[in-house]
Formats: structure tokens, sequence, C-alpha cells
């Protein structure tokens, strides 16, 4: 299953990271989790977030334990870099999952349609090809694009986020326009995804 969609040194990485207990507070969300579960493209890297604190001084020296380590980026309860060749990075996530997680392998991976309503946050931030390319997938093959968005606004209740920007940004493709596709197992065009969004969301009234 695995093997579909990650490199065979991503796979060897997240079974150190499983064996070893690395992972037990965290759950695999972003890109890799989705296509774990959904198989529609490739991804190269892990996202683990979790609703505890993060020792990241502690967390770094049980990495460096395991392998090699070359952090990129760390801050309070965030770290990211690269565990042997795999980009990884452990967040503190105070947003709740809205459902239970998926077990695969032993590690506990976010439900996607709480990963499209992550997509929609990182959209409004700034949206790359591939969150744009996730969020299709999971609109088309999970949930319509109205009833993800409903779930949105549950999960950030306590965000005072405004849906007009949120909106806006799920059709601004100028950013993402100048990245490559992903390595696709589905097939899919960049227009075929544009304008499934300027359909499903363009026509969304407040």
């Amino acid at each position: 299953m695995l093997q579909e969609t990650v490199s065979s040194e991503t796979k060897n990485d997240l079974e150190i990271l499983t064996k070893a207990g690395i992972i037990k507070d965290y759950y695999l969300a972003g890109g890799t989790g989705l296509a774990f579960q959904l198989k529609h493209r490739l991804s190269i890297d892990l996202d683990f977030f979790s609703n505890k604190d993060i020792d990241t001084k502690m967390l770094i020296q049980n990495l460096k334990n395991l392998g090699k380590i070359s952090v990129e980026k760390e801050s309070q309860n965030s770290m990211a870099g690269y565990f042997n060749s795999t980009l990884v990075s452990f967040i503190k996530y105070d947003y709740p999952c809205l459902f239970a997680f998926k077990e695969i392998n032993g590690v506990s991976v976010a439900d996607p349609r709480d990963i499209g309503c992550m997509k929609i946050d990182a959209i409004s931030s700034r949206g790359t090809k591939r969150d744009f390319i996730d969020l299709f997938f999971i609109c088309k093959l999970v949930l319509p694009a109205v009833k993800l968005l409903n779930l949105f606004k549950k999960k950030y209740v306590a965000v005072n986020f405004n849906m007009i920007h949120i909106l806006k940004s799920l059709l601004y493709f100028e950013d993402a326009e100048k990245e490559p596709l992903p390595k696709m197992i589905k097939t899919v065009s960049w227009d075929e995804v544009k304008e499934f969004f300027l359909k499903e969301f363009g026509n969304i009234k407040l």
C-alpha cells in the first residue's frame, strides 16, 4: 500500500519512527496522509501533528539516536527538517480532529475530511499546486465542496476567520501556477483542477 505513494526511503524512515514509538502521540496528515488513503499521487514528506506540547530538544535527540537528523526550522512546539533522507515536520496543532484516525501500518492517519479542512486552511495562507490537487480529489472522492466548507467552519470554530477571504483564496491560482505538477497516480490536469474550483467554490453563496 505505502510503496504506491511514497519512496522506499520514506517508507523505511516511517517504519523506523513507528517502531521506535517516536510518533505514538502524533497523527499523520498532509499530502502523504491523504495519499495513503486516496492513492492519488506520490508524496515525499511526513507531516506529524499532535495536540500535546512538543519538547523539541528531546525530540531532536531521540531522532538523532535513530538516524541522521538535519534541523531546518525549530520553534516552540514545532520542528521541521530531514530525518535521514525524508523531510519531516512535527507540529503542535490545537484544532480538533472531527473524525477518528485511520490506523495504517501502525500509524495514526487523519481522516481525509479533516485533511481537507486543513488543506482549505493552508490554501487561505498560500495555496500550493499540491494543496489544490489534494483538495480536488477530496471533493471528488470523499465529500462535496459545500459540505467540506461546513466541516471547515466546525473544525476552526475558535478562529475568527473571514469566509470571503477563504473563498477568494480557493479561486486564486497565481502562486500555484508557477509550480510543477506533482507526480500523479490518478490522472488529472491542472486546467481540470482550476475549472473544478471555479465551478464548485465560485458558486457558493454566503
